[in-house]
């Protein structure tokens, strides 16, 4: 009885953890708001815990064209921007980054074709590979100062950007970043820039051939040593029919003209995105403004907690049904030991004497009848 007790409770326990299994699965990709995202926790915990944000889930339907990533999730910060999260959308024309996130991976926000504006903190410092590839409406694009590195094709066919800062910490350019971009003739180049890939800016595709774009421009506050190789090596090297030196640079440019401000405080009113405009120096002579949007924080509703209240249901519903069942099972065991003291239950030993006893009986009975048969065949 006692083992059959164990198995049963063990089955029990078995089945509690394939349930939570099935639903801790589940629980890597939840959903919060219009977003599902991924949290990371590390075993050992060699690093704080992390959400991604996995993808945008709200409908072709929706009012909202300014979507807000959410910067804390259940109080876990939000710091990457996963792979194809955002990936053929056309939905939004602006996203919101908090200023948590860390990384834009690969492919974030490729092919969202309404996407006309984008603002990325200082808090990011890698921008992935074809991360805005094929945005062909994107034309406001501020790059905060901790970008260290923007991938390969990041920005690849946004043929709608006119003029490009590339902030004041970014240090490696990928191949073909901005490859494509026809309507870019003017970008500003920080000191940091170390190393600008094959194709990266000026080239447009033609035919099968790779051409340059008219007039393009290199804003840089002094010389540098990246846009000097980009334009003579570079250049020459990966496109036969362009002749050395074929981009211009202008250097010593420190205040935008026209607004009448400094380099300083117009990178400084768009890293804090305060005040009553965002504000992008892209070449010191011209400034992309764009009015502040305020937009409510998302909110989890009852749905959001739906999958939490069922594995909650089902595991209190086990648990009951396990208490039952050890209740009953001891119950039945204490009858049964009262039982055997007032004696209407036998004991092992009275148990097996009486079965030896009807053995013994039942034998006795087979010998008789074959001693009368063999006292039958004698006569």
């Amino acid at each position: 009885m006692k083992s059959t007790l164990l198995k049963k409770i063990s089955m029990t326990i078995a089945l509690v953890v394939v349930v939570l299994a099935a639903f801790g699965v589940t629980a890597f990709a939840e959903d919060y708001g219009n977003f599902s995202y991924t949290p990371v926790v590390s075993e050992n915990d060699e690093f704080e815990p992390y959400n991604v944000i996995a993808s945008f889930n709200a409908g072709e339907d929706t009012l909202d064209t300014v979507i807000v990533l959410p910067d804390y999730i259940e109080d876990v910060p939000v710091t990457v921007v996963g792979a194809s999260a955002f990936n053929g959308r056309t939905l939004p024309t602006e996203v919101i980054i908090p200023d948590t996130v860390t990384t834009i991976e690969n492919a974030a926000f490729m092919n969202c074709t309404s996407l006309e504006t984008i603002i990325i903190p200082d808090s990011v410092t890698y921008i992935g590979e074809s991360a805005f590839q094929g945005c062909t409406a994107l034309k406001n694009v501020v790059i905060g100062n901790g970008v260290k590195e923007i991938g390969d094709i990041a920005f690849k066919g946004c043929t709608a950007l006119t003029a490009l800062d590339l902030g004041d910490g970014v240090e490696t350019v990928g191949n073909g970043a901005f490859f494509g971009c026809d309507a870019l003739a003017k970008v500003y180049v920080p000191a940091s820039v170390k190393n600008i890939g094959s194709l990266a800016f000026g080239y447009v595709q033609d035919g099968s051939n790779e051409a340059p774009v008219s007039g393009f421009t290199f804003f840089t506050a002094d010389a540098n040593a990246a846009v000097d190789a980009y334009n003579t090596a570079d250049a020459a090297e990966d496109v036969s029919d362009v002749a050395t030196g074929a981009f211009t640079v202008k250097t010593g440019i420190t205040a935008c003209a026209e607004h009448n401000a400094t380099l300083e405080l117009v990178r400084k009113a768009t890293d804090t995105h305060e005040g009553l405009e965002l504000a992008q120096c892209a070449d010191c002579l011209s400034v992309v403004t764009k009015a502040n949007t305020d937009v409510e924080p998302v909110v989890k509703t009852f749905k959001d907690y739906i999958s939490v209240i069922i594995v909650v249901v089902l595991v209190a519903a086990l648990i009951v049904y396990c208490l039952i069942y050890i209740k009953k099972a001891k119950a039945h065991r204490e009858a049964s030991i009262a039982e055997y003291k007032a004696g209407k239950v036998l004991s092992d030993v009275e148990l097996k004497n009486k079965q030896e006893a009807k053995e013994e009986e039942k034998y006795a009975k087979k010998r008789a009848k074959q001693e009368k048969k063999l006292e039958i065949f004698k006569k």
